[in-house]
């Protein structure tokens, strides 16, 4: 018999978002929880999120952080995605405004901070709705900026 593992969905990663939040996903069927180095690069990502949180002046929503090679494989991830590593967010937004504000304050937050991001994405789904995908890896950050991904 396999042993279920639970996830402790309500464990802080930074003072807003927890690790549900972070796992969360829509196929409750396949297995996504993280490994403790996932974790800790995902409690890296908050970090960047809190701050964009505090200058947006409000809530930031995720769509999509961690996900195992399997949810990756079923929401159609890139094998290669930062998302299998706790590294990428996938960023809700209520419009190409916000996305545009979105995209600028992490931008700044760069800038002033001289610590480089992997991946800056605004990505466009085939009906219409917009996110940005932003990744933060521990190191080999390639500063990726890409506008609109259908």
């Amino acid at each position: 018999m396999n042993e279920i593992i639970q996830l402790n969905s309500e464990e802080k990663l930074s003072e807003h978002f927890t690790l549900g939040e972070m796992t969360k996903s829509s196929h409750s069927n396949i297995y996504n929880v993280p490994t403790h180095e996932v974790i800790y690069n995902l409690k890296n990502l908050c970090k960047w999120l809190e701050v964009l949180r505090e200058r947006s002046g409000g809530p930031v929503r995720i769509n999509s952080g961690y996900r195992s090679p399997q949810l990756n494989k079923k929401v159609g991830g890139v094998p290669t995605s930062n998302h299998l590593t706790g590294c990428a967010a996938d960023i809700r937004v209520s419009g190409i405004e916000q996305l545009i504000r979105y995209a600028t304050i992490l931008l700044d937050i760069s800038d002033e901070s001289q610590e480089d991001f992997d991946e800056l994405l605004i990505e466009r789904s085939p009906k219409g709705n917009y996110w940005l995908h932003f990744a933060v890896r521990p190191s080999n950050n390639r500063r990726k900026i890409r506008l609109i991904q259908t």
